[in-house]
């Protein structure tokens, strides 16, 4: 029934909005901390790091195993062509239940969160200005300020409302980029 469905995709539009406007705050305050000298205790900015991750394109390994089943930007229905579907920030790729999702770079964990529709989030920033978002998982294995390296474990994925899926993305600055032009 495509009301149904609109409606449906009403609700996951406005739970895709939140996440968003969570991450744009989040990179925003991250890349504040990182050049701000005001009260707070300026972080050190790894500039290394950031040139590492930017030469890494293509070649990041990916997060967790499992094919993809929503893409990068924005898509239709498959069945209902002219219905719009709402962008996508990322990638969300099917998973067996429980898989552990692993750290793409080096880093460090800025902030981990819940969202409503996404469950737990983590994210992680590489350098000066690439952050990677690993959400929808039942579990963080990581806490705000941990420094994470290629191939550890970030958490593991929660089953919700019946489908083992998880949703990943990764920014330049404040510019969501396609995950899938960056791992191999």
């Amino acid at each position: 029934n495509k009301a149904t469905y609109q409606k449906q995709l009403a609700s996951k539009k406005k739970q895709i909005d939140a996440l968003n406007r969570e991450i744009e705050r989040i990179v925003a305050e991250a890349m504040k901390s990182s050049g701000s000298s005001s009260g707070k205790k300026k972080v050190p900015i790894d500039y290394k790091l950031a040139d590492e991750f930017s030469k890494n394109k293509g070649k990041l390994p990916w997060p967790v195993e499992g094919p993809v089943v929503g893409r990068f930007g924005k898509q239709f229905h498959p069945v209902f062509k002219n219905l719009q579907l709402p962008a996508n920030n990322g990638v969300d790729i099917a998973v067996a239940k429980g898989a552990e999702v692993k750290a793409v770079f080096d880093g460090v964990v800025k902030q981990v969160f819940v969202m409503p529709g996404y469950n737990q989030c983590v994210l992680v920033q590489h350098g000066k200005n690439y952050f990677t978002f690993y959400c929808k998982l039942g579990s963080a294995k990581v806490k705000a300020g941990n420094r994470v390296s290629t191939g550890d474990v970030i958490g593991s994925v929660e089953t919700q409302s019946g489908a083992n899926s998880f949703h990943f993305e990764l920014w330049k600055d404040n510019v969501p980029q396609n995950p899938e032009s960056w791992i191999r």
